[in-house]
């Protein structure tokens, strides 16, 4: 029993019992809040435990690296991971070939400290509850690898695919024997797209001992550079120029003669640029180069392709006349014999080229020959094309210096004597122009260089040897008794009378 307090509705058991489910009600509210305060606090506390070490379920391909730090992640990396991927191949297959490039071969690298940090920020930028998933194993993540390696094998392999599934066009040719030309047809090629071949490559070149990537190409028609049809503008004649050379017994024909027959023969289709480095190279020995003498500063000195400046400057003076300007070209340090100053153009492999670029919508074959003492260079065209003007590169001297006069002691010539051990050489001052003329009449004169070049002393020897005095005769006094046992010597012997 119960004693009733309140109206005659019954009100008053109604808020006892909505008191007694309030107190309920409260009290599963606040055990919840605890339970939950409890769970946050747990999870806060693990995560915070994980925050220096990776989660698990993190991989790199087959490596788990969960529940390492960072220095632990790059110790196993290195130890695992170059490993996984030395016997992977990359295979190409072009028609009925297959070649195939190792990843040794590659020589592949990472950056282990790159990829233990990527693996330790998996999940660290989640929610707690989320990486109280990771940490209890609910989710697996693969960490991507950066691959570097060796980019010289890989084109070195792209080379070799090319040489031998391609077939390399060939380009037309043409001769020029006493005004007659002979052009030979140009012949087609197969190759593979070298930018899509490289890229392709590129893109399949990766860290993932599970994949290896079998890729397949097709090959394409490669044209000829030269074309026959092009050659066919050619037609005659559009400039020559020659110098006189004296043989000085030394390399220096035949170094000319080298460099001539390797610029012979030269085509250059319009916007080609010539390099005269470029095509001559290093003038080795194992080329069949020879000493002879060179420039060096403001120095005379052997050495091997000794005379090849004098090709280039023929070939400078030739071009000129085809009215083609330089991209590249400087004079000699001194003057030289077989060029007026400011007409020459001087070359020093690598450090000093000479340059030009075919200006023209025609081809330029360019020939070369050096004998009989006369270098010469010849550019055939389109004759048509010139019109009636013809060119001309002629200098300005502005200024002369003379030698100066060096003396030198030497103890072994006697004082008052001089002699001349090498004549110096002026410098000069000089400009050049580009001369047009129409029908013989000059109608232009284009400024192209001023160049400058040095003198050298004229050396004469003098001589700081005293000259030795002659020896003078002394008076000597003679000993009477040796006069006399002197003069008995010389007497006749006197024997007694019998």
């Amino acid at each position: 029993m119960f004693n009733y307090i309140g109206d005659k509705k019954g009100v008053g058991p109604l808020k006892k019992i909505n008191r007694n489910t309030f107190i309920l009600v409260g009290a599963i509210v606040l055990i919840l809040v605890i339970g939950i305060i409890s769970y946050v606090f747990s999870v806060n506390k693990k995560v915070a435990s994980w925050q220096d070490k990776i989660y698990p379920g993190v991989f790199v391909y087959d490596i788990d690296l969960g529940g390492l730090n960072e220095e632990e992640a790059v110790k196993v990396l290195k130890e695992k991971l170059p490993n996984m991927i030395l016997d992977k191949k990359l295979v190409v297959k072009v028609e009925d070939k297959t070649l195939e490039l190792t990843y040794e071969e590659l020589k592949p690298s990472y950056n282990f400290e790159e990829v233990a940090k990527e693996a330790m920020t998996v999940g660290k930028d989640e929610s707690n509850f989320t990486k109280n998933s990771y940490i209890k194993g609910k989710k697996t993540i693969n960490v991507d690898t950066k691959l570097s390696y060796d980019e010289e094998a890989l084109v070195a392999f792209e080379n070799k695919v090319i040489d031998e599934v391609g077939v390399k066009p060939i380009n037309a040719s043409i001769e020029i024997n006493s005004g007659s030309i002979s052009i030979t047809d140009d012949v087609s090629g197969k190759t593979i797209n070298k930018e899509e071949f490289h890229n392709t490559l590129v893109d399949n070149i990766n860290a993932d001992p599970n994949h290896e990537a079998v890729l397949t190409f097709d090959l394409v028609v490669e044209e000829a550079k030269i074309k026959a049809e092009d050659l066919t503008r050619i037609n005659g004649k559009i400039s020559s120029y020659s110098s006189n050379y004296v043989n000085t017994g030394d390399g220096r024909v035949k170094n000319m003669e080298i460099a001539a027959n390797t610029v012979n023969g030269t085509i250059l289709m319009p916007g080609d640029e010539f390099s005269y480095n470029g095509l001559i190279g290093d003038t080795t020995p194992e080329k069949g180069y020879e000493k002879a003498n060179t420039y060096v500063g403001n120095k005379i000195v052997p050495d091997y392709g000794g005379g090849i400046c004098q090709v280039s400057t023929t070939l400078y003076r030739a071009v000129m006349r085809a009215n083609i300007r330089s991209t590249e070209r400087m004079n000699h340090s001194l003057t030289v014999s077989y060029s007026e100053p400011g007409l020459d153009a001087t070359v020093a492999n690598p450090y000093i080229d000479y340059k030009f670029v075919n200006t023209y919508d025609f081809p330029i074959y360019i020939q070369g020959s050096v004998s009989g003492g006369i270098v010469n260079f010849t550019l055939y065209g389109d004759t048509e094309a010139m019109g009636n003007k013809t060119y001309e590169l002629v200098n300005e001297i502005h200024e002369k210096y003379n030698p100066e006069i060096k003396y030198e002691d030497d103890p072994t010539m006697e004082e008052g004597t001089e002699k001349v051990v090498s004549y110096g050489m002026p410098g000069y001052k000089a400009s050049s122009y580009q001369v047009t003329y129409e029908n013989g009449v000059e109608v232009d004169r284009e400024f192209i260089a001023t160049d400058v070049y040095m003198t050298t002393d004229t050396i004469v020897k003098r001589g700081t040897k005293k000259k030795e005095e002659p020896k003078k005769e002394e008076n000597k006094k003679e000993d009477p008794k040796k006069e006399d046992t002197a003069n008995n010597e010389t007497e006749p012997e006197k024997k007694p009378n019998n």
